[in-house]
């Protein structure tokens, strides 16, 4: 791999943001129906000339809307991309034509991605005519050149994308990328819809070719392991926003995000020995139409920050938090039985205590004024007046994470972590030194 020149980024975005709507006709969008949908809300993220930044996270988190947008095939909301200077919000078609043989996209499903009613001659070199690449006497040889170096063979120019198999149809994507000679290639999941086989031999050939052009690669993958195979840099991305940035080593070895730290836990292990720990999210991915407030990752961490004012361990409080989840997802029409989740068909009373075992909550918190405060929200919930046991938790038991979001700077690391764990406002010495040894600690 091939690191940062430390000069002008080749590419830059700041405060970057891609929101859509759900409106489904014009009228609809004229009138102002439908949600907004933040797919991307405000990222600053730099590629440096010859080096590769893994942009990762789960699916849904908006990575691939990112990377579509810095390549123009999505228009922003608010923000700027900046290539060499230029800035490319403000490009008409002709400059974005122009710098289309400079920034490349390398589709995550190579089927889908090509023609198929078009040779592999024809995709390849219509790039080259579209861009005016070689002479149309010279493109039939360019194109062998091409696939000769994503180790393909001439008799493969003749074929259609379905007489291929799924690796060499990525090798054809990866060619007609490399046909206009470009500086920088975005590859969305270019190895997920391959079989593992395979996946090596793409990953190796993409390292290879950024040795042999010196190619800077933004790398779009859910797989952490990929990132560490190929990545000079990480951004880690969760709903929207970047939570995590820096060296492949630095996000792999030093304090992390705890999204972060779950996706390590998460590489696959080839000890079958192996008795890690690994770290399994509650709930799923929220809705970028509904986003949390303060820190978007508060309703699934397992590692959000108490109350100031008790004296609670962080698992006590995270049993707490998921009991305020569930009861604000639960209609009151749906029953109070709707709180315990192992019940069967039959009549189970819902008291206090039911209620603290269904929720993993032990049935004294160390801290004598909260579990007085739980106690008196949970009869609450047994009298059957969910809203005000609602009110109740939520202000005895408000944590920093759901009001404040965080900022995405250096903390104990030396590395940018957008978590109030890291933040001497929320966490006094102590707790800093503790939570630094805690994420740090996904050894494998």
């Amino acid at each position: 791999m091939t690191e940062g020149n430390g000069h002008e980024p080749l590419l830059r975005a700041e405060g970057l943001a891609t929101h859509y709507t759900t409106a489904d006709g014009v009228l609809d969008r004229l009138l102002g129906r439908g949600e907004t949908v933040r797919a991307v809300d405000g990222v600053d993220l730099e590629i440096r000339a010859g080096e590769t930044v893994g942009l990762v996270g789960e699916s849904g988190c908006g990575k691939t809307t990112l990377g579509r947008t810095l390549v123009g095939l999505r228009e922003p909301t608010a923000g700027s991309v900046t290539y060499r200077g230029t800035e490319l919000t403000v490009c008409d078609r002709a400059e974005l034509r122009e710098l289309r043989s400079e920034i490349q996209y390398v589709f995550q499903d190579p089927l889908a991605s090509l023609n198929p009613q078009l040779t592999v001659a024809e995709s390849i070199g219509e790039a080259l005519s579209v861009h005016d690449i070689v002479p149309a006497d010279r493109r039939t040889e360019r194109v062998r050149e091409l696939l000769e170096t994503v180790d393909l063979h001439a008799h493969h120019a003749t074929r259609y994308p379905h007489e291929l198999s799924g690796g060499q149809r990525q090798r054809v994507g990866i060619a007609r990328a490399l046909a206009v000679e470009p500086d920088l290639i975005v590859c969305d999941e270019p190895v997920s819809a391959l079989d593992v086989s395979v996946q090596a031999e793409i990953l190796n050939l993409l390292s290879d070719l950024q040795d042999r052009f010196g190619l800077a690669y933004l790398l779009i993958t859910h797989d952490l392991s990929v990132v560490e195979h190929l990545a000079d840099r990480v951004a880690v991305m969760y709903l929207g926003r970047l939570v995590e940035t820096g060296t492949t080593a630095e996000v792999f070895a030093e304090p992390s995000h705890p999204y972060t730290e779950a996706l390590l836990s998460a590489i696959p292990e080839p000890d079958p020995c192996w008795d890690g720990d690994r770290i399994v999210l509650e709930g799923t991915v929220p809705s970028p139409i509904d986003i949390p407030a303060g820190c978007r990752f508060h309703p699934r961490c397992p590692n959000v920050i108490p109350p100031a004012e008790y004296d609670l361990a962080v698992d006590e409080f995270r049993a707490v938090l998921s009991l305020r989840t569930r009861l604000s997802e639960i209609d009151a029409d749906a029953g109070l039985e709707a709180l315990l989740p192992h019940a069967d068909d039959r009549a189970v009373a819902v008291d206090p205590a039911a209620i603290r075992d269904a929720h993993d909550i032990p049935r004294r918190l160390s801290d004598p004024d909260a579990d007085a405060d739980l106690e008196d929200a949970l009869e609450t919930v047994a009298a059957g007046d969910l809203s005000s046991a609602r009110k109740l938790l939520a202000s005895a038991f408000e944590t920093p994470c759901e009001t404040t979001e965080p900022a995405l700077e250096p903390g104990p690391a030396t590395h940018p972590i957008a978590c109030h764990r890291f933040d001497d406002r929320f966490v006094d010495d102590t707790d800093t030194d503790a939570a630094t040894e805690s994420v740090g600690s996904t050894d494998k």
